[in-house]
């Protein structure tokens, strides 16, 4: 699916779909763990700090994994641990180059998600974020 780019955001589901990946392994089925359907998704990456969050929706669980240009097996970043229903992956100073993400579930966390793919913010530009509302909230 895809080919993403920088600031993408879609709507999906794993419900119904084929299990042609097992999460760590593109492709392969080494853990046999990830038996739920799954999507796969190119990013056509520029470089630079990279966030991918996937947020599964009511009764979902699915899981990330983002596989670097070259990378198609467990040595991928992941996020199988995700914070309720999100998982994100951060990565630094990624270089340029194609990333395949992967949206993957078990058999009955099947479902639906939202996937963002976007430029990880500065911190200091989150402040200055917060200096804003604070601002705003001010004049009032």
């Amino acid at each position: 699916m895809g080919p993403l780019t920088n600031g993408s955001m879609v709507s999906g589901t794993t419900s119904g779909k084929s299990d042609d990946n097992d999460g760590f392994d593109s492709g392969g089925h080494f853990f046999f763990i990830w038996d739920g359907g799954d999507d796969v998704y190119q990013l056509d990456w520029p470089g630079g700090d990279l966030t991918v969050s996937l947020a599964s929706l009511a009764g979902a669980d699915n899981d990330l994994f983002v596989y670097s240009p070259g990378a198609y097996d467990s040595t991928g970043d992941y996020s199988i641990l995700g914070s309720g229903n999100l998982d994100v992956v951060s990565l630094a100073g990624a270089p340029a180059g194609t990333y395949y993400i992967n949206v993957d579930s078990t058999f009955f966390t099947e479902g639906g998600y939202e996937l963002t793919v976007a430029p990880t913010p500065a911190a200091g530009s989150l402040f200055g974020l917060g200096l804003i509302g604070a601002a705003r909230r001010r004049r009032r």
